[in-house]
């Protein structure tokens, strides 16, 4: 009889500790899926921004006749970052949320590496008086690219 009681006391214990497991699991993974979520809400308005702010630059930039080859090497850089962007966060559900969300970052990358050529060529050619709004507008958005990553642990 003793021994009943061990084994039901035991198995009691065992079950207890797989459901404290099971649920802090399942919490675990529904915080980690809302911090994706919010990591690609932010990358996505940071990108947006980022993309539309550099269309602005270069209007001004057409408009006062500059063309520069690093200009439109960037203007590439940020369109081709910000498709990946936009294809990686339709890509970030069920089996392809690894690889949508790894498309994203790359695509965040490019973009951030080209607002940083948009924004030298701009210097370059002494138009930093006139782009200066825009440029605090890109400045935002990559302060939301980068403040999305940082959900993501990159």
């Amino acid at each position: 009889m003793k021994s009943n009681k061990r084994f039901l006391a035991t198995s009691l214990i065992v079950c207890l500790s797989i459901g404290i497991f099971a649920i802090a699991g399942f919490a675990q993974a529904a915080e980690s899926e809302k911090k994706i979520q919010e990591g690609k809400k932010e990358i996505l308005e940071g990108a947006k921004q980022i993309m539309d702010g550099n269309k602005m630059v270069m209007d001004i930039m057409a408009k006062k006749g500059i063309k520069d080859a690093d200009l439109m090497a960037a203007e590439k850089k940020m369109a081709e970052g910000y498709d990946m962007v936009t294809k990686g966060q339709s890509m970030m559900t069920g089996g392809t949320m690894a690889q949508g969300k790894e498309m994203m970052k790359e695509g965040a990358k490019m973009m951030l590496d080209a607002q940083l050529a948009t924004s030298d060529a701009v210097e370059k050619h002494g138009m930093t008086a006139q782009c200066s709004s825009v440029l605090e507008t890109c400045a935002i958005g990559q302060k939301k690219v980068q403040f999305g990553r940082e959900f993501w642990g990159d």
